[in-house]
């Protein structure tokens, strides 16, 4: 057995009618086949035109004669292109059904409203006229067709006009046919939406409904019922897509998706098949096709239980969706932390109301709850909570109920996601990359789905750029990179090494610029990597950064950044020239943000006005992501309240070897030879760099601090020199090996180590020696790592600590190859 559904598209017209009874034809070829057919286009929504002008006094005459016409008219141009057709057949049996139409609606006029028994007899009309016209045709063709009636087999319980079906009773109902005792056709026809409804034990069925996607839900049931092999829905589009084609015209054919990617993608507004349709096919493990009747030769999408065959080439989204119409709730306050049956009490109040959630999110202090509902019952669910937590709000234990109404909630969905790092980033950069304002995020358990509530006057948009970032094949970067020394080109070598890889993933990502000691060459269709040093060598002109800024200016690439990995104090000051012709900014140069606060303020405020990208994520911990979880955290309302951290690889080095009874001396000559340190070991141990990166996450964190407002600690006794030249200093350098062996023998006494870093409390920025008993996270830090603990007003009293690898070429490097690449969406597909 196959099921076929033909929606009101498939049978919006004659043409359409016939069209999709020669679908039937070809499937009945080879199955035989149970067929749900819609009302006719247009006429569900006529039908409750006419409730609502009848129950306003209208005359039920003029809307019966309206409808009469639309299907006399189908039926006489299908008579013309199919004379065989019985109209007299048709007419026979859809008269009796327009009689009663008229006296329902007529009763209405009398009466002023329409009882819900009345309204499931007017509202299903359409399917009970259309289904005997698609009859008519099947049997012109010759075909074995048995039209039934939906009542007689498909029960429900609960709401009449969005009834749940007894399964139950359905199967027994659908037995005969199932087994073959009844007699047999090779097409049994149903009309869909209408069933019988049970209001309670030993109650007389009477006429009911099954709600939005009535007629999809039929079909489920009918198949489900009578154990179909699978369901196909024939509608007017050639399957399910990426995102809605009205609202994204390059919006992608899905082939396949699981029945949970599917569902997800239902509820949260994508025009794919309601959740209730899909779980009766689900748990039998049906497949449902959606297929287009305008288009019988595509494929369409298959929506089963999965793996597919080609699961693997399979991206980890499958398609985006917009719930608009949406108002975001927000209960706050003090009386919210720690107090059990919070939750409980504002969920249970809400759904006593009978409200329906759409989306939940808490913070992790416990401080907020903040869900969203559909618009309309905003204000309805404001006033229930209202009276729930009176008392409180009157005592300011809980804040006043806050709505934000007008949003929208734009989802992603896919199995795919819990096998794929960066999806989340890659959806929240899509948004920030068209200024959208995320209020909320929530993520399924599932993690197929994940959900940030926007303005909802951003939901179109929002869909559009996030399934540009998910689904476009080719992104291009074009890197403009001054400074090719240690780090600069290490990342070169790094890029030159992924650029095929990158492509494969659809990244163009060619380097158009690159200067160091030696010159600058620039090619605007692209710098071949393998042997860009030698061609700097040879090939090399002056260093020219206006020319740069002149050939953006006017060529306008699609996606230019300018990448400093010089140590240079001049270059930063030319960034506001930069990002004022359309360069974003990619940089482990600490300079620019740590210059005076004014020009600090000044970087920001270009950037956002150009709408490109400062990324300076290696300043501070290298590698280590830093400067954006620190940003997110502030963003969301978070507030610094004290930091510690090492922040530099070589002197975490430096001071690791000194647990290991390693003298200072041999320990900071051991880090030069790793070229961990500078060439002058001086500018680590000064803490001059460390300085300045503790000023950024000062600034970061939002004080108004200058580089000279750090009280630098020097780790050197009082009277010890660091005049003379690198060799000289070096020299020098075991006169201070007693001096920290008393001091690490001290402190091992009270089972501490001695560590180099910054410290923020009160306001004040330390920089020097910490330290540090077994209690704190910088305790085992040491062999390179870095290491920031943060305590925030959210995270307390456990700090947020990152810790990582921190010292090295490669590591800040690939930091800034990371930068370059948050550019453009990072869609894997290996």
């Amino acid at each position: 057995m196959l099921t076929l559904k033909f929606g009101g598209t498939s049978m919006g017209s004659a043409r359409r009618i016939l069209d999709s009874v020669e679908i039937m034809i070809g499937r009945a070829k080879s199955d035989r086949i149970s067929v749900v057919v819609s009302a006719v286009a247009g006429i569900s929504n006529k039908l409750q035109t006419a409730i609502d002008g009848c129950a306003s006094g209208g005359t039920a005459e003029s809307f019966v004669s309206e409808l009469r016409r639309i299907h006399a008219d189908i039926c006489a141009e299908i008579k013309s292109a199919l004379p065989e057709f019985s109209t007299e057949s048709v007419n026979a049996k859809i008269e009796p059904l327009f009689s009663e139409l008229e006296k329902l609606l007529a009763g209405l006029t009398v009466f002023g409203e329409c009882p819900d028994t009345v309204h499931c007899r007017i509202m299903g009309m359409g399917e009970l006229i259309c289904a005997p016209i698609v009859e008519a045709v099947l049997l012109a063709k010759k075909q074995s067709v048995l039209l039934l009636d939906s009542r007689k087999f498909i029960y429900t319980t609960g709401d009449q006009k969005e009834g749940e079906p007894d399964y139950a009773h359905c199967a027994d109902a659908f037995a005969d046919y199932r087994d073959g005792s009844a007699p047999l056709a090779q097409i049994l026809l149903f009309p869909g939406f209408i069933c019988s409804w049970i209001s309670g034990t030993g109650a007389k069925p009477v006429m009911g409904l099954l709600g939005r996607n009535g007629s999809d839900f039929s079909a489920a049931i009918v198949g489900s019922c009578l154990g179909s092999s699978k369901v196909e829905f024939w509608t007017d589009v050639d399957g399910i897509y990426t995102a809605d084609p009205r609202v994204v015209k390059d919006a992608v054919l899905v082939d396949d998706m699981t029945y949970e990617e599917a569902m997800e993608l239902s509820f949260f507004g994508s025009k794919v098949l309601h959740p209730k349709t899909l779980a009766p096919l689900a748990a039998k493990g049906i497949e449902a096709w959606s297929l287009n009747s305008h288009n019988p030769s595509a494929r369409g999408t298959r929506i089963g239980k999965g793996p597919f065959e080609n699961s693997a080439k399979k991206g980890p989204v499958c398609g985006i969706s917009c719930l608009k119409d949406c108002a975001m709730i927000s209960v706050s306050g003090s009386g919210m932390k720690g107090r059990k049956g919070m939750a409980a009490r504002i969920f249970s109040a809400v759904s006593n109301a009978g409200i329906s959630i759409l989306l939940i999110t808490q913070s992790s202090s416990e401080y907020t709850i903040s869900f969203c509902v559909r618009k309309a019952f905003a204000n309805e669910v404001q006033d229930v909570l209202k009276s729930e937590f009176s008392l409180e709000i009157s005592t300011k234990l809980i804040n006043p109920i806050k709505v934000q109404a007008d949003c929208a909630i734009v989802s992603i969905i896919g199995d795919g996601m819990k096998e794929k790092r960066g999806v989340a980033g890659t959806f929240f950069d899509s948004l920030a990359s068209r200024d959208v304002n995320i209020l909320a995020i929530a993520q399924g358990s599932s993690e197929r789905s994940i959900s940030a509530v926007i303005k909802a006057e951003d939901g179109d948009m929002a869909v559009r750029v996030v399934h540009q970032f998910f689904f476009n094949t080719v992104q291009s970067i074009q890197v403009f990179a001054f400074g090719a020394g240690t780090i600069g080109g290490t990342m070169l070598d790094q890029i030159g090494e992924q650029q095929k890889m990158l492509l494969e993933q659809g990244i163009d990502i060619r380097v158009m610029a690159i200067a160091n000691i030696d010159g600058m060459i620039f090619n605007a269709e692209g710098i071949s990597l393998g042997d860009w040093r030698d061609q700097v060598k040879k090939n090399g002109t002056k260093t020219n950064l206006d020319e740069i800024i002149n050939f953006v200016k006017e060529t306008k690439p699609i996606n230019p950044i300018f990448v400093d990995c010089t140590a240079s104090y001049d270059l930063p000051e030319r960034y506001l020239d930069i990002f004022k012709a359309g360069m974003s900014i990619a940089t482990p140069n600490k300079r620019a943000n740590s210059m005076s606060m004014d020009f600090y303020k000044k970087l920001r405020d270009t950037a956002n006005e150009m709408h490109v990208r400062f990324l300076y994520e290696t300043n501070v911990g290298a590698g280590l992501p830093i400067i954006d979880t620190l940003q997110n955290l502030f963003k969301s309302g978070d507030k610094l309240t004290g930091f510690n951290g090492i922040m530099s690889g070589s002197l975490s080095y430096i001071f690791g070897k000194l647990d290991e009874g390693k003298k200072f001396s041999e320990a900071v000559l051991e880090a030069k030879q790793l070229r961990y340190t500078e060439p002058d070991p001086r500018d680590d141990l000064k803490g001059t760099d460390v300085a300045r990166k503790a000023l950024i996450i000062a600034r970061e964190s939002g004080m108004n601090i200058e580089l000279e407002d750090i009280e630098m600690r020097s780790i050197f006794p009082q009277g010890f020199s660091l005049e003379g030249s690198v060799e000289e200093f070096l020299a020098k350098l075991p006169e201070l090996d007693s001096y920290f062996e008393e001091k690490m023998a001290s402190l091992r006494k009270d089972k501490k180590v001695l560590r180099m870093g910054a410290s923020i409390k009160d306001g004040k920025v330390s920089v020097g020696m910490l330290e540090v008993g077994p209690e704190d996270p910088l305790f085992g830090v040491r062999g390179g790592e870095n290491a920031f603990v943060f305590h925030t007003a959210r995270y307390t009293p456990i700090p947020l600590t990152v810790r990582g690898y921190g010292a090295g070429a490669g590591v800040t490097a690939a930091g800034v190859f990371g930068d370059i690449l948050r550019t453009v969406s990072w869609n894997s597909h290996s």
